[in-house]
């Protein structure tokens, strides 16, 4: 076996399926080990792009997946997707090339330092270790897997790589035997929360898998307590349950009523609640006094608010601990108050009916009403995103899949091409904003190539909208915000998609639906009036 292949041995042992990239002479052995041992290789069309498609098939399966940049440029332009997979903590593997050993610190085409700059992007890069590779490899990925996850990346030099190896290391994943509670913890934890008149539950990215969502909804359940959700927590609890009160994160004028409900709860608990998901306005969201709950797999090291009684875990051996097995709660949240804020939040999230074009919130409310639990929708970065996650009910976990971390414009067509490649039979819809589509439009013709049934929805205002109302809410005129974009149903079709451009929400409507059943590649281009997002956000 070759030093690569020994490294591809070992990606498969960890559950890798895919790798993504563009490659260069460097790599290309690397290429070739992990297609013969059972990973595929996808050759996308910019590196970022590449990278948010290994963030996405981490997303759904919870397994390292691989991203294989070529030396220099390839690496350099793979940074953006490569730091939004340690934002969105997403096990990424990252294994680039570099020059031969022969020509180190002498050559300097194209040469820079490749782990420096990947140091500050990932929780570890190196130069691999070529006498033994696999352990290394496992290393790394053990870093990777630890909570919270995140990428690593190993510099390969070409002729290291395809060097025959002697290793006779053969690596697997370590057991992790996590523990839940000790006994009397458990005791005075539910006592806390059988004492709370208003128990409020915070619901992060932390509890979307490992089969935390249904020991969430049971202990959820059993106490009757209300919960808030991030939104890439969102579906990890039904939207539709009757005790979910919508998301939280990035809407300033939503945040404001939902944080209502925040300072009157006299018990938080936080339940894999990751602050990397929300605005400045949560540093101190409540004072140091209040009692709270941090239920989690490890600590997230932060000071953004103050988490109480901290408990690290089996996040679901945990929750099914301190479920209630009968004993009643003092809780008594007035339901009045509760409707009243899902109230408020409603009416600023409401379709409106604009004299040209269609609403963004009607748009999205049309989406909301069609999907089923096993859709994958992916969106993408700008007003219409945070608009998405406020008017879009998910009905499983991990449903919408978005940059929240590091907020990467260009996300939802790669993550959607991601999606459907881990999930073949799923409808799958990309939500992007015209801009974002201008940033990843490369990436249309692999769909077609892929022959990936995808949906994808292009919101065509001509406009960067957030940034042009976050001008307009201090009081500036627009700059650089406007532009003219093509018509994106024609582009879709010169990249081997159905094309379809509608402009008003009855259009929108049918058009959605016949792309959908039809489960053919569609570009919908949909002019949409941007007015309301003054409103929402």
């Amino acid at each position: 076996m070759k030093v690569t292949d020994k490294l591809a041995a070992t990606l498969k042992n960890w559950g890798a399926s895919f790798a993504f990239g563009i490659p260069g002479n460097d790599v290309l052995e690397t290429v070739r080990a992990c297609e013969e041992a059972g990973i595929r290789f996808v050759l996308a069309k910019s590196e970022p792009a590449a990278a948010f498609m290994a963030d996405a098939v981490c997303q759904i399966t919870g397994k390292p997946q691989v991203l294989i940049p070529a030396l220099g440029p390839g690496i350099a332009n793979a940074t953006a997707g490569i730091a939004g997979a340690l934002m969105e903590r997403s096990p990424v593997a990252v294994l680039t090339g570099e020059m031969a050993t022969s020509n180190m610190h002498i050559y300097n085409h194209q040469v820079f330092d490749h782990v420096a700059l990947a140091t500050p992007v990932t929780k570890y890069a190196a130069t691999l270790n070529a006498a033994r590779p696999a352990q290394h490899l496992a290393r790394a990925l053990d870093i990777a897997m630890s909570y919270p996850a995140g990428p690593v990346m190993l510099n390969v030099p070409a002729d290291l790589g395809r060097a025959d190896s002697k290793e006779s290391f053969d690596a697997h994943p370590v057991a992790v035997e996590r523990a839940a509670l000790a006994p009397e913890a458990a005791v005075d934890v539910r006592l806390a929360i059988s004492r709370a008149r208003r128990p409020l539950a915070l619901i992060g990215r932390g509890a979307v898998h490992d089969g935390v969502p249904a020991a969430l909804r049971n202990f959820l359940e059993s106490w009757g307590i209300p919960f808030f959700a991030t939104y890439k927590a969102k579906g990890t609890v039904d939207e539709t349950h009757a005790l979910c009160l919508g998301a939280v994160g990035l809407s300033p004028i939503v945040d404001a009523e939902n944080m209502k409900i925040v300072r009157a709860a006299d018990l938080i608990v936080c339940v894999g609640f990751d602050p990397i998901e929300l605005r400045d306005a949560w540093v101190d969201a409540w004072p140091q006094d209040r009692a709270v709950v941090t239920l989690d797999w490890g600590p997230l090291n932060h000071r953004i608010f103050p988490l109480g009684r901290e408990c690290y875990g089996d996040l679901g051996a945990m929750l099914s601990q301190l479920a209630s097995s009968g004993e009643k709660g003092a809780g008594a949240w007035p339901a009045a108050e509760l409707d009243a804020c899902r109230t408020s939040v409603a009416h600023i999230v409401r379709p409106r009916a604009p004299k040209k074009g269609i609403s963004p919130a009607g748009l999205f409310k049309a989406v909301s009403d069609k999907i089923a639990p096993d859709w994958k929708l992916t969106v993408d970065v700008g007003a219409h995103r945070i608009l998405a996650n406020h008017a879009i009910k998910c009905r499983t976990p991990g449903q919408l899949l978005q940059s929240n971390g590091l907020c990467c414009m260009g996300y939802a067509v790669p993550a959607a091409i991601g999606a459907q490649l881990a999930c073949p039979e799923a409808p799958v819809v990309a939500l992007v904003g015209d801009g974002c589509m201008l940033m990843t439009a490369g990436e249309l013709p692999l769909a077609a190539e892929l022959g990936l049934p995808i949906v994808v929805v292009v919101l065509n205002d001509q406009a960067l909208s957030l940034i042009k109302l976050k001008q307009a809410k201090m009081q500036m005129a627009p700059r650089a915000v406007d532009f003219k974009g093509p018509r994106f149903d024609r582009l879709g079709e010169a990249c081997g998609a159905a094309g379809v451009r509608v402009e008003t929400l009855a259009a929108f409507e049918k058009a959605f639906a016949e792309a959908v059943s039809a489960r053919k590649f569609t570009v919908i281009d949909a002019v949409v009036d941007p007015a309301e997002y003054m409103e929402q956000m």
